[in-house]
């Protein structure tokens, strides 16, 4: 028999409402219950689609949740040492927003009434149910726990972000504003150049054939055209910035190997690289590929505070590695044995069957532990990963993108895989 509780709307949050970073994670999920069979049934029936823990000690539970995210809790109601109802009270002083479905053999008068004011999502009898009473259901449950999760971060930091939403439209104004000017200024550059190059080529018809007569001449005849020369190259310098990757902040396109040129460059001089005698070596794909979706600036802002966290964790004196290369097939992804061990986002874009490109950034340094790489990507930073994330993040959407992060403690080294479609 089951019996719903809550009186929440536990729908998915309607797409109006700004995606969460948390979202893009694949749920992890905690069961907690002492019969290992529950444990061996929920893992046939839901590895694959959700990251799941299993515990049989309530106490260690507990512990966890205080260290780890969860998206959801399946809990059983008579457990030896501490009921279920029990922890999940125990456990909402932990973690308040976390959402809580639990288990019975039976149903009792006692536990529906201690349950209410918990604001369990739903009680599931044992055996488990059908996929229509239970595994359809899951989605639903997970959705409750981020949005609450999302409402109580918006309740606790309404000051934090009312001002880092300021600040954020204060800089993209003076960010658009400074760039526009220079954009202008460095067209009108170019135009003034290109008429110095004309007046400097008429001079130099007329002066070349008197160079012959009068050594004076000769002298200036070299000096122009040691100016053309350099007017020539002034050119061409301002040509390829109104070709380049970032030249239209809203229009112009994402090539893969110039964005990772002008990254690369960009990331070494923000991090201090020549300080610390420490370089990237860039695989470049050597053919014109651009990333659908993503404008040059946005894969800018993608790759450049990624690789200037790599170069903050690496070594002194160390070297990043990107390699680039093209998939045919992005699912193809899902059967390499060195990524089953990585943390995935996005992965519902692994089944896209088209073609794409991958990017692996790798660095000396220990790979990342899986609970700072996870608070990392919902938006914490802290060392070792000090930079945010958001821009990686915004750009992996926009482009429909995958990612995945090498995680300890089977992965020696840090590595990041971006796979972009094309």
């Amino acid at each position: 028999m089951t019996a719903f509780l809550s009186n929440h709307n536990t729908t998915r949050p309607s797409s109006g409402l700004n995606p969460q970073s948390g979202e893009m994670l694949t749920p992890s999920i905690l069961v907690v219950d002492d019969e290992k069979q529950i444990h061996s049934s929920l893992k046939l029936r839901l590895n694959g689609k959700y990251h799941l823990v299993c515990l049989s000690n309530p106490h260690d539970a507990l512990t966890l949740i205080g260290k780890q995210i969860f998206d959801l809790c399946i809990v059983d109601v008579c457990m030896p040492e501490l009921d279920g109802l029990a922890f999940i009270e125990k456990a909402r002083e932990i973690d308040p927003s976390l959402g809580y479905v639990v288990l019975s053999g039976f149903d009792s008068d006692e536990n529906l009434r201690r349950a209410i004011p918990l604001q369990v999502l739903d009680f599931i009898s044992k055996p488990l149910p059908n996929q229509t009473g239970f595994e359809k259901r899951i989605p639903e449950w997970v959705a409750y726990s981020r949005q609450r999760r999302h409402e109580l971060t918006l309740t606790r930091e309404s000051e934090t972000i009312v001002h880092d939403l300021e600040l954020a439209r204060i800089e993209r104004e003076v960010e658009s504003t400074a760039s526009e000017s220079a954009r202008e200024a460095l067209l009108q550059t170019a135009n003034l150049l290109t008429t110095i190059q004309a007046l400097l080529l008429s001079a130099n018809h007329v002066l070349e054939p008197m160079q012959r007569t009068d050594p004076r001449i000769a002298m200036v005849f070299r000096s122009l055209h040691e100016a053309r020369r350099h007017a020539e190259t002034a050119c061409s310098v301002s040509e390829g910035y109104f070709g380049s990757a970032y030249a239209d902040r809203e229009s112009s396109q994402a090539v893969v190997d110039d964005c990772l040129r002008h990254a690369t460059a960009i990331s070494l001089r923000l991090a201090k690289a020549d300080d610390r005698q420490q370089t990237i070596d860039l695989t470049p794909l050597g053919i014109n590929l651009t990333i659908p979706g993503l404008t040059g600036i946005d894969f800018l802002l993608m790759l450049v505070p990624t690789l200037v966290q790599t170069l903050s964790m690496a070594s002194k004196g160390t070297t990043v590695t990107i390699r680039s290369e093209k998939l045919v097939r992005i699912d193809n992804l899902l059967g390499n044995a060195h990524l089953r061990s990585f943390l995935w986002v996005n992965r519902r874009n692994a089944t896209i069957s088209g073609p794409g490109v991958l990017l692996s950034i790798r660095a000396s340094c220990s790979a990342l532990e899986e609970v700072t790489a996870k608070s990392w990507l919902r938006g914490n930073t802290a060392d070792p990963l000090s930079i945010s994330c958001r821009g990686l993040l915004h750009g992996l959407q926009k482009a429909k993108g995958l990612l995945a992060l090498a995680v300890g403690p089977k992965p020696q080294k840090f590595e990041i895989i971006l796979a972009l479609p094309v």
